[in-house]
């Protein structure tokens, strides 16, 4: 059986910043990545593309099974439905500096379904 990640990513800041621990951490539980990136209905597909390039590069890089998904909708109901679509075992989401929106969203994706959720600690590059 293959581990699955789910990986929501927020752009192409937090993907810099989040991407090569997120991508050793499914290379050391031999585990398959995906990396979701969730826009508004009107939002280009830009920066939302640039996260999804940064996952991919370096999956590939280190050999990192990986699976690259753009969707459309609201944040944590988007963020619980691809888990579930996928079945994935994990969720990794990288905290943000601060707490507001980004806090509502982890409180409801954790509180909505029984999937473990690791939440990465907030650093600066």
């Amino acid at each position: 059986m293959v581990v699955k990640i789910l990986v929501p990513t927020a752009g192409p800041e937090p993907a810099q910043r989040n991407a090569s621990r997120i991508v050793r951490i499914a290379k050391n539980f031999n585990a398959k990545l995906v990396v979701v990136h969730i826009r508004d209905q009107g939002e280009t597909r830009g920066e939302g593309d640039q996260a999804l390039d940064i996952f991919s590069r370096l999956a590939v890089e280190h050999g990192v099974e990986h699976e690259l998904v753009s969707a459309i909708g609201e944040i944590s109901s988007t963020i619980i439905g691809q888990a579930k679509f996928h079945e994935v075992d994990i969720i990794i989401m990288g905290a943000t500096e601060g707490r507001g929106v980004a806090g509502w969203i982890m409180d409801r994706i954790m509180s909505s379904i029984d999937i473990p959720v690791l939440i990465l600690p907030w650093t600066k590059n």
